[in-house]
C-alpha cells in the first residue's frame, strides 16, 4: 500500500460542515493539503489546512484508509503551483483583482497576499459561511455567496484597477461542457482581457479521479468534463490565448518520502499531461465563435 503512513485525523472539531454532493468534495483537497503539510512541511506549507481539519466535525479518517499518497501530493502541488501563477500575475499587476471561483476552503489568499490585491471568494452560501467561521477575515477579501452559474454574480465584482485573474481550481471538471462554455464566455464578455487559471483532466484522468472520489465515500459527486488539451478550447472562442500549460507537479521533485508509486505517477503525468494547470487570457480584440 502506498497510502500515507502518518496518523489519521480524527473528528475532534466543533465546527459542523453540513455539505452534500459536489460541495462535500471540497473537504478532500483540504485534507490532502493538510496531510501534505505534515508529510513535507518544507515543500507544502499550508498549516491553516491542518488547523481547519482539526476544527471541523467530520470523519476525515475514512480518507486516510482510501486515498493514496500520490493523490495527496498531486492536490497539494496543484495549490502550490497555482500560487506561483498568482504571484507572477501580481508582480505585473500589484493592484489586481483575483476572483476565486468555487473557493471552498482554499487558503491561497493568505499565502499570496501582497497587501494591495483585491480578492473575491465565490461559493454557495453554506460554504461562504463555513469560510467565515474557519478563516481569518481581511478587508481585502470580498465574499460572493452565489452559484458560479448565476450570471449576475459578475456585477458584484468592482471594475478592476490593474487587471483581473479568475482562479478556478478543481471546479470546472464537475460540470458539462456546454455549461463551461457559457460560463467562460460570460467572463470574457464582462471583463475583456481577463486572465483565467484553471486545471483540466484528460478523459482518462476523469475515470481515475471518479474512482478516487467513489473510494473516498463521497456520494453523488462525479466529474463530467475532460479534455485532451486546453488548446482545444480555442475552437470555442477565438479570443482565447494560451499563456501557459504545464502538468501538475511540474515543480515538485519526486522525493523518496512520497513513495515509489507516487514518484512514478508524477513522472508519468509530466510525460503524458493527464492532469494539467492552464493559464489563459482572453484577447479583447478577438471574435467569439
Amino acid at each position: 500500500m502506498d497510502s500515507l503512513e502518518l496518523h489519521s485525523f480524527q473528528p475532534s472539531g466543533c465546527v459542523k460542515a453540513n455539505l452534500h454532493n459536489v460541495h462535500e468534495t471540497l473537504l478532500l483537497p483540504l485534507w490532502c493539503r493538510a496531510k501534505a503539510a505534515e508529510l513535507s512541511s518544507d515543500k507544502f506549507n499550508d498549516f491553516q489546512a491542518i488547523q481547519m481539519v482539526h476544527r471541523i466535525d467530520y470523519n476525515f479518517s475514512r480518507f486516510h484508509a482510501k486515498i493514496r499518497k500520490f493523490f495527496i501530493v498531486m492536490l497539494a502541488a496543484r495549490a502550490k503551483e497555482q500560487d506561483g501563477i498568482i504571484r507572477r500575475f501580481l508582480l505585473e499587476h500589484p493592484h489586481a483583482t483575483i476572483v476565486n471561483i468555487g473557493a471552498g476552503l482554499d487558503t491561497t489568499f493568505y499565502r499570496v497576499n501582497n497587501g494591495t490585491v483585491q480578492w473575491y471568494d465565490l461559493d454557495v452560501s453554506d460554504v461562504i459561511d463555513l469560510r467565515k467561521t474557519l478563516l481569518r477575515q481581511d478587508p481585502q477579501i470580498h465574499y460572493i455567496a452565489r452559484s458560479m452559474f448565476e450570471p449576475d454574480f459578475l456585477e458584484e465584482i468592482a471594475p478592476p484597477e490593474d487587471g483581473i485573474l479568475f482562479l478556478i481550481s478543481g471546479v470546472l471538471m464537475y460540470f458539462k461542457e456546454p455549461d463551461i462554455r457559457l460560463f467562460l464566455k460570460r467572463i470574457a464578455d464582462r471583463f475583456p482581457g481577463c486572465e483565467i487559471a484553471f486545471d483540466t483532466l484528460t478523459p482518462f484522468g476523469v475515470s481515475i479521479a471518479n474512482r478516487i472520489i467513489r473510494k473516498s465515500g463521497i456520494s453523488n459527486a462525479r466529474i463530467q468534463w475532460g479534455i485532451s488539451s486546453v488548446n482545444n478550447i480555442k475552437k470555442w472562442d477565438s479570443r482565447f490565448l494560451v499563456k501557459e500549460r504545464k502538468p501538475v507537479c511540474y515543480s515538485v521533485f519526486p522525493y523518496r518520502r512520497f513513495g515509489f508509486l507516487s514518484c512514478a505517477l508524477i513522472l508519468l503525468n509530466r510525460l503524458f499531461h493527464v492532469y494539467t494547470l492552464n493559464w489563459i487570457q482572453y484577447n479583447a480584440e478577438g471574435t467569439p465563435l
